[in-house]
């Protein structure tokens, strides 16, 4: 392997080492070969021109130096640059010999990253700022070698940032992918998606999958697409306020499939538009919030513009005013015993105090599960239906068409061996669909606990009932050892059998009875009622009760919840053909 050779310069140069007219870089001759890297080369030269000279190393250069190697992850190599006055405005003429003698004593890694960086123009962000001294003020001569003109498309690092023109679309847009993205999508003379993807160093190796047809993982398509929206629309939306349409979104989406045909395989469901995963408007509804990563992106940045300069603000939150008559209702319906006499008259109490729990839930300094116990403790009360009562208040939009153990049903179509061995089948169901919806394990929180009642803990745990002792003790004892445990249910009996259920929340606990159906409906709904955030393993599941089965929101956070919506719409489709065929064959 033949290796460069820094040549010395002549005696008469050792009095200006940034003797830079005489030096030139390879990359831009043809006459000389390059190699891999940006290696200077002496030039001869007949002239006595003195030449340009750099500026002197300054405290704001050294600072400048010191975040790029910082940003570089080459802190140890700071004191060296100090050392030997090397900043930012020297960094273009270091030699391949130079990085050696800098990281002499260092790992490997360090040469490697300094020149991987050096030569790949990662300078972008410290433009070298040339101080013109009174020796570049004189007049000089022209060297004997003349540089090449260097075209703009030979430094793609160089890159400035331009402002997206928004541009008047002529066809109306629609949900379907026949549109022509050109006609919304301003696209600058020689800038495609792929030029604006390739000045971005750190996408080079996703961009080269994307060249050979894959698919990149979510993290690159999402940087892909923080790339793209950053270049069309940032500035437009910090700087002038101004939000990109929903056709522009749209059109963004299919200049990318356009480019990278092979991104439709990200597409949310089978029928959704190929664009999908990037733009879907209204969330494939006939109204609600657009999703995709195009539209998630802006969202982030309208967040970032100042509330003065934002186009549209959102209304503040309305002072809820109470009257003593309500604060005297709620004393009066406490103080009543939990009697079934009274379950009506609490029931209708609690319905005219629904501002008092609405002020309660906005007090966000103070405790409100607790706050909410001492002002209706009634919450605890009669099985857990006053919590169901009060989650219906919260939505008037709540819909029970559909039955909570006819849902739950379906899960057992998803898999025929997992956690078989639970008796109650709507429990298995459950976590069969927890299972799907989380592919990744849960972390046991006990040796002692099987693989599968591990994964169950999260949704419910099985206890055993101290003997010649009442099952209310023994919940009890069992919630002041765990004071700060998630909420879940908790079932009287052997593993995977059946028995009497409490739901345990922030050391307090609700006796559900026997019914599972029962219990898991006021485990999701308590935590709208009492405030209570959502366990992680218990987010999905929950949000596919409030947008498939209750109806209460429009759209999906989360794509596995999309794709779970869509294959139990295809088993219940399923299983109703298969209950009218068998109906029509026994008559």
């Amino acid at each position: 392997m033949q290796t460069e050779i820094k040549t010395e310069p002549a005696d008469d140069c050792w009095d200006d080492p940034l003797h830079i007219n005489n030096f030139l870089d390879t990359g831009e001759l043809s006459q000389y070969e390059a190699g891999p890297s940006r290696f200077r080369m002496r030039l001869p030269s007949t002239d006595t021109n003195n030449g340009f000279r750099l500026p002197d190393v300054t405290g704001s250069s050294r600072d400048a130096t010191n975040r790029l190697l910082q940003q570089w992850g080459l802190e140890a190599l700071c004191e060296r640059f100090t050392e030997h006055l090397i900043d930012v405005n020297v960094l273009d003429y270091i030699l391949d010999v130079d990085i050696v003698d800098l990281c002499r004593g260092l790992p490997i890694r360090y040469r490697l990253v300094l020149r991987h960086n050096l030569q790949n123009g990662v300078m972008q962000t410290y433009h070298r700022r040339v101080i013109i001294t009174e020796q570049a003020k004189q007049p000089t001569q022209k060297s004997t070698t003349k540089r090449p003109q260097t075209k703009d498309h030979e430094t793609p690092n160089r890159k400035k940032k331009k402002p997206a023109v928004p541009v008047t679309p002529t066809v109306p847009c629609t949900s379907q992918s026949g549109v022509d993205p050109s006609q919304f999508v301003r696209v600058e003379e020689d800038v495609s998606i792929r030029d604006i993807l390739a000045k971005e160093p750190k996408f080079r190796q996703c961009l080269n999958d994307l060249e050979r047809g894959l698919v990149p993982e979510i993290m690159a398509l999402r940087f892909m697409n923080r790339i793209l929206t950053g270049y069309f629309f940032e500035e437009r939306i910090l700087e002038q306020s101004d939000y990109p349409r929903k056709d522009e979104k749209h059109a963004l989406a299919l200049k990318i499939l356009e480019t990278y045909p092979q991104l439709e395989r990200t597409r949310i469901t089978p029928d959704a538009p190929k664009e999908s995963y990037f733009f879907w408007i209204n969330g494939g509804k006939e109204k609600g919030p657009h999703t995709g990563l195009i539209e998630y992106r802006t969202t982030n940045l309208r967040r970032e513009v100042p509330p003065e300069k934002r186009r549209f603000l959102r209304a503040e939150k309305k002072q809820i005013v109470l009257s003593d008559s309500i604060r005297e209702k709620a004393s009066h319906i406490a103080s009543l015993p939990p009697v079934p006499g009274n379950e009506q008259a609490i029931s209708d109490g609690m319905a005219e105090c629904m501002d008092l729990h609405l002020s309660i839930l906005q007090q966000t300094d103070s405790n409100q599960a607790e706050v909410l116990v001492s002002t209706f403790p009634h919450l605890l009360s009669y099985g857990g239906r006053m919590v169901q009562q009060v989650f219906k208040r919260f939505y008037s939009n709540y819909d029970e068409s559909t039955p909570i153990d006819k849902f739950l049903v379906l899960g057992l179509l998803l898999d025929a061996h997992a956690f078989a061995q639970v008796e109650n089948k709507h429990i298995r169901a459950t976590l069969r669909i927890m299972k799907k919806l989380i592919m990744i394990g849960k972390k046991e929180e006990s040796d002692e606990m099987s693989t599968e009642e591990a994964e169950a803990s999260s949704l419910i745990r099985w206890i055993k009932c101290n003997e010649n002792e009442l099952e209310i003790y023994t919940v009890q004892q069992y919630v002041s050892e765990r004071s700060n445990t998630a909420p879940h249910i908790v079932c009287l009996a052997d593993v995977f059998r059946e028995g009497n259920m409490y739901i345990i929340f922030q050391d307090k606990f609700i006796h559900c009875g026997t019914s599972a159906v029962h219990s898991m409906d006021v485990l999701f709904k308590l935590f709208t009622v009492f405030a209570i955030p959502v366990p992680v393993m218990l987010r999905k599941i929950h949000e596919l009760l409030m947008v498939y089965l209750w109806k209460i929101t429009t759209s999906c956070k989360s794509v596995t919840v999309s794709k779970m919506m869509a294959k139990l719409e295809e088993l219940d489709v399923f299983n109703q053909n298969d209950s009218n065929a068998n109906s029509g064959s026994t008559s």
